[in-house]
C-alpha cells in the first residue's frame, strides 16, 4: 500500500514534519522481520525522502533479534542507532546502560515537532518503558487479548455482552448447555498465564505484595485462579487443550458464540473472505470482579547508549510514533494498535478495526506479566499449574501453594 495519505494526514493533525535534509548521517534500524516490517519499510523511505536522512533496516528473525542487539549494545559498536524493543528486555538492557535516556528529548520541541502531544500516550505503555523515573523507549504497538463474542448469538439467547465473572460464567454456562461453550486457550504455554496476569489486575490484586515479595496465597489470587477453573469447566469441547490459533479457528467459522483471543489474530475474524461471523462480532475486556483491565505486549523504539546519532534517531522514533504514522500503519494493517489514545476512537481506524475502542478501555489498566530476572521459572511454573487446574482438576490453592513454597525465596 503507498503512503500517500500520511502527508495529508500529518499536515491534518499538525504532525512533526520532517525536517531539512541532512545526507551526511545514516541510521541504522533494528526490528524484527515480517509483515509488520514491511510496511514500516515504506514509512522509512518516506522520512529519508523528506529529510535526507539514509536509513539501513536490519530487520531479521526475531529469534536472532536480541542476541544481535546485545552483541553490538554489550560491544559499544555503535552499529544501532534505534532499536526495537520488548517489555521483557527493557530491564536487563537499562541494568546493562545499553540505552539513552529519553526524558529530556520528549519534551524538546526541537526535536519531536511542536506538535507530537507526548500526553497522548496511554499512561500505562510510558509506564513499561520507564525505570527509575526515567524514560528508554516511545511506547508504540502493543497486543492485548479480549473477549470475542458473536452479539447475534448473544441477542438470540436473550444474554447482555459480560464483563464481570459471573455475567461471563453465566454466557458460558448457557452455551455450554446448549452444546458448545467459550472457546479458551487454556493450553499448557505462555497464554493461560497471560490471562492470570489480567484476571489478577480485574481483581485488584498482583503475583506480588507491594514489597516486591512474591504473594500467590493471597486469597484474592486464590479466587483468580478459582475462576479460571469454573470458566474452563464451560469451555468447548477440547479448548483447554487449546492455544490462540485454534481459539481463532472456533470463532472464524462459527463454531464457538464467545471466546478469549489475542489482538494480533482480530483481523482474520473481521474479513468476509475467510470469516463467518465477519461484522456480527463485538469486542469486552477480560472478565473482572472489580475493574477492566488489559495485558501489554509491547514494542516500543529505543536509542541505544552508543549510538553516534542519538538526537537523530531519536527524531526518527519520534516521527515513527507520531500520530499520522501511527494512524497509517494502522490503515495498512489493523491488527496494529498503538498507543495513541486519540486513535482509540479514530473513525478511519475503528471501521476496520472496531476493537480499538475496547482496546482503549483494557489498557486504561495495563500489566505485564512478571519481569524479574527469576520470572521465567515463575511464568513457567504457573503454565504447568494451572493446565492442572484446568484439566485435572487440581485443587487451585494447593497448586499456588506449592509454587509459593518452591519460589518464593527468587523473589
Amino acid at each position: 500500500m503507498a503512503l500517500t495519505g500520511l502527508t495529508a494526514c500529518a499536515s491534518e493533525a499538525e504532525e512533526p514534519a520532517a525536517e531539512s535534509p541532512q545526507s551526511d548521517i545514516t541510521l541504522t534500524v533494528s526490528r524484527w522481520a515480517g509483515p509488520q516490517a514491511d510496511a514500516q519499510q515504506e514509512l522509512l523511505d518516506q522520512y529519508s525522502a523528506e529529510t535526507g536522512v539514509t536509513i539501513r533496516f536490519d530487520a531479521i528473525d526475531y529469534g536472532q533479534l536480541k542476541q544481535k542487539q546485545t552483541l553490538n549494545m554489550s560491544t559499544a559498536t555503535g552499529e544501532y542507532d534505534l532499536i526495537y524493543v520488548p517489555e521483557a528486555w527493557v530491564g536487563e538492557y537499562t541494568e546493562a546502560d545499553y540505552l539513552t535516556d529519553l526524558s529530556d528529548f520528549v519534551t524538546d520541541e526541537a526535536l519531536t515537532g511542536p506538535d507530537w502531544d507526548f500526553a497522548d500516550f496511554n499512561e500505562s505503555g510510558v509506564e513499561v518503558y520507564t525505570r527509575d523515573g526515567a524514560l528508554y523507549a516511545l511506547p508504540y504497538f502493543v497486543q492485548t487479548p479480549l473477549v470475542v463474542f458473536d452479539e447475534e448469538a448473544l441477542d438470540a439467547a436473550g444474554l447482555e455482552a459480560p464483563s464481570t465473572w459471573d455475567e461471563t460464567l453465566e454466557v458460558a454456562k448457557y452455551f455450554k448447555e446448549q452444546g458448545s461453550g467459550i472457546a479458551l486457550p487454556f493450553r499448557q504455554g505462555s497464554a493461560i498465564v497471560n490471562i492470570m496476569a489480567v484476571l489478577l489486575a480485574g481483581n485488584d490484586t498482583d503475583f506480588f505484595d507491594e514489597s516486591g515479595a512474591l504473594d500467590l496465597t493471597n486469597p484474592d489470587v486464590v479466587e483468580a485462579v478459582e475462576f479460571i477453573q469454573e470458566l474452563s469447566q464451560y469451555g468447548l469441547e477440547g479448548s483447554n487443550a487449546w492455544h490462540w490459533d485454534e481459539v481463532n479457528k472456533a470463532l472464524q467459522f462459527g463454531q464457538a458464540p464467545i471466546g478469549i483471543l489475542t489482538s494480533g489474530l482480530f483481523t482474520a475474524l473481521e474479513n468476509p473472505d475467510e470469516s463467518n461471523v465477519a461484522g456480527k462480532l463485538a469486542y469486552a475486556p477480560l472478565p473482572y470482579s472489580e475493574t477492566p483491565a488489559g495485558l501489554l505486549q509491547t514494542w516500543g523504539w529505543a536509542v541505544p547508549a552508543d549510538s553516534k546519532h542519538q538526537e537523530e534517531a531519536f527524531k526518527l522514533g519520534a516521527w515513527l510514533t507520531s500520530k499520522a504514522a501511527q494512524k497509517e500503519m494502522g490503515t495498512i494493517d489493523p491488527s496494529f494498535i498503538s498507543f495513541r489514545e486519540s486513535l482509540y476512537t479514530d473513525a478511519d481506524l475503528t471501521a476496520n478495526a472496531p476493537w480499538l475502542p475496547t482496546v482503549q478501555e483494557a489498557l486504561a489498566k495495563g500489566v505485564t506479566v512478571p519481569l524479574q530476572p527469576n520470572a521465567p521459572a515463575l511464568t513457567d511454573a504457573l503454565s504447568v499449574g494451572l493446565s492442572g487446574v484446568v484439566s485435572s482438576g487440581e485443587d487451585p490453592a494447593t497448586m499456588l501453594q506449592g509454587i509459593q513454597d518452591t519460589l518464593a525465596s527468587q523473589f
